[in-house]
């Protein structure tokens, strides 16, 4: 397993943690940045060199903005979504992919595949953003990612699959970003009183080991809602 990211320190402590749970996993922290595709080379040539090569992968690189109406958006912010959200997965896709297709070889149909899960958002598919506006540029960005994620399917069938996840609101550290005065529990209270909810990261979690699994070896191309009916409440909190 390998653990890529810019703060090198929770990667650290992550690694121990899952260390302490299973403690035969062979786990690699690469510190490095997304957004740059130096890194994403470094991070996929370390692992192969360190594993033997690559089966499986999840690009989980992204940044959630709420920011202004799209005339209104500044250079930097737009910059900042295009390169954490578009960019970064471009680049994890362009080195990946070689590497995933060379450890699994060539097409036999008694052989596992491999698999690549992307996270994007329900934002990118249904929902233009919150009633509040300013979401237009990180929705596009999403957009873009469900349509790389289909486009990297079909190139790489039957050898590679690869699926997008498109989460709604999740119980992170990104929570404060959708309203610095509303607690998670105004939220959860709202949601469901639209009919949506908030989850959990393992609720993620779960679905991305299942994609990564070969009990998912009929599943490409397909970018999955996971998102409690948030997306047909409106997003409106």
């Amino acid at each position: 397993m390998t653990l890529f990211g810019r703060n090198e320190e929770k990667l650290d402590a992550l690694a121990e943690e899952i260390h302490s749970m299973l403690p035969s996993t062979q786990t690699l922290v690469v510190s490095g940045d997304a957004r740059k595709a130096v890194d994403n080379e470094r991070a996929v040539s370390e692992s192969v060199e360190t594993h033997g090569g690559i089966h499986g992968a999840f690009i989980h690189a992204g940044v959630l903005a709420n920011g202004a109406a799209i005339h209104e958006t500044i250079d930097e912010s737009i910059d900042s979504v295009l390169d954490n959200n578009v960019k970064g997965v471009i680049y994890a896709l362009r080195y990946l992919i070689p590497a995933i297709l060379k450890t699994v070889g060539e097409y036999n149909a008694t052989d596992p595949t491999g698999s690549i899960v992307v996270t994007s958002s329900c934002m990118g598919n249904v929902v233009a953003g919150p009633s509040g506006g300013g979401s237009g540029i990180y929705s596009a960005s999403k957009a873009f990612v469900n349509s790389l994620v289909t486009t990297a399917a079909m190139e790489n069938a039957p050898r590679i699959r690869v699926n997008g996840i498109m989460p709604g609101v999740i119980q992170t550290s990104i929570m404060p970003s959708l309203g610095a005065d509303e607690s998670s529990e105004s939220i959860e209270a709202t949601l469901q009183s639209q009919g949506g909810s908030q989850s959990k990261a393992t609720d993620i979690a779960s679905l991305v080991s299942y994609l990564l699994s070969n009990e998912a070896s009929f599943i490409s191309g397909s970018n999955i809602k996971v998102e409690g009916l948030w997306s047909p409440s409106g997003g409106d909190f």
